[in-house]
């Protein structure tokens, strides 16, 4: 009898979990979003990458998921070996969709469709 009974719970859990899961998989594919990152060293040409990414993901971590990164309190310092120069006030700096970030990329979320320049400028 008591085999019985933990045939049926098992049975009856079963349809609830594969439900939950089939929904949780879903959810999955509708929380990815595409973006375009383009990276600049100074006096060279920018190469984009477009990226399949986790709705509402943290920039920084898109970055380093993505490229080899170096940073220092949050800010980027390197991006695939390129190191900024602060002898030269020359740093890493982006833009999102044309507009210069107001925030580091730590702090910054993405969203679907977002065009991220990353680019060298000697910072005044």
């Amino acid at each position: 009898a008591t085999t019985q009974i933990y045939t049926l719970s098992l049975h009856d859990a079963l349809p609830i979990s594969t439900e939950s899961s089939a929904s949780s998989s879903q959810v999955a594919k509708e929380k990815q979003i595409t973006i375009t990152v383009s990276i600049a060293p100074e006096g060279k040409e920018a190469h984009s990458k477009t990226l399949k990414v986790a709705e509402k993901a943290n920039l920084m971590e898109v970055l380093k998921a993505n490229y080899k990164i170096e940073e220092k309190s949050g800010l980027i310092t390197s991006i695939d070996g390129v190191a900024q120069d602060e002898s030269k006030g020359l740093y890493w700096m982006y833009k999102i969709n044309g507009e210069m970030a107001p925030k580091g990329a730590a702090e910054t979320t993405v969203q679907d469709g977002d065009t991220i320049e990353f680019y060298q400028e000697v910072y005044q």
